[in-house]
Order: C-alpha cells, then structure tokens, then sequence
C-alpha cells in the first residue's frame, strides 16, 4: 500500500512538471480565414558536376588523354502555406512551411471562423480536423474602426 501511494505521489509530481514544461496553454482566439495561397520559392541551387575521362595509348608510346565534364543545376524549392487571418483588432499574414511533399497545410475553409493562438511571432491554427498547425507571422496590420 506504501509503494502504491508513492507511485502515484511520483505520478502527480511527473505530470505537474511536464504541464510547466509545456508552457502555459494557449489563448485561443476566434478568428475569420479570409485568403489562404501555397506558394513556392525558390531557395538555392544545388549544381553537380560529371566528369569522364578516357585516356588511349598512341603507337609512339605517348597517351593521349580526353575529358568531357558536364554541370547539372537542380533548384531547390520549399513550398509554403498562406493563411490571412482576421481578428478582433488585427489581421495576421502568416506561413506554414511543409517540410515534405507529402505534408498537407490545415484543412480550413475560406471565410469560416477557426480559432488561432499567438506566441511572439508564431500563429497556431487549430482546423477543421482539430490538428495544431505553427506558421511564422510575416505581416500584422490594425483593423480599421468602424
């Protein structure tokens, strides 16, 4: 019965320090989608160069030797999510990076309510599927009182 209650005593303390370690939940707001965009940018390039060569021996004992070398320029392309997000006072233009080709951006619906949390410069989406998706906030303008 002892070693019963200081598990569980050991249990309550774990869980009370993951829940500071986490951080402090989020304030989720209600918010208006009005534009969402996936765009492509170009971040570098990456070149490789092949080189053959071919050496032949000459009747006079002399070598005659040949190279070709050809470059090959690959881009290398992130692809990003754009939300435009209304809120009560401001209007937030943020960016989600998918990181594979197969990553899928929120499942949101153009001029729905979702909610979003801030943190510094990062905007939370919770969407349509309860999924937290993180984007970095690029642009934050004042609504204009009516």
């Amino acid at each position: 019965m002892r070693r019963q209650s200081f598990a569980f005593g050991l249990l309550v303390v774990v869980l009370a320090c993951s829940n500071l370690a986490y951080g402090a939940t989020r304030q989720w707001q209600s918010g208006k989608l009005l534009d969402t965009e996936q765009q492509k940018v170009k971040e570098e390039s990456t070149t490789t160069y092949t080189t053959d060569g071919q050496a032949k021996n000459k009747s006079d004992g002399k070598t005659d030797y040949s190279q070709n070398t050809t470059a090959t320029t690959a881009d290398n392309i992130d692809t990003y999510e754009v939300y435009t997000i209304q809120g009560a006072g401001k209007t937030y233009i943020a960016r989600e990076k998918l990181l594979f080709p197969w990553s899928k951006p929120a499942n949101v619906t153009v001029g729905a309510e979702l909610k979003y949390a801030i943190d510094g410069r990062k905007l939370y989406i919770l969407d349509d599927d309860q999924k937290e998706h993180k984007a970095s906030i690029v642009k934050t303008s004042l609504n204009e009182a009516k």
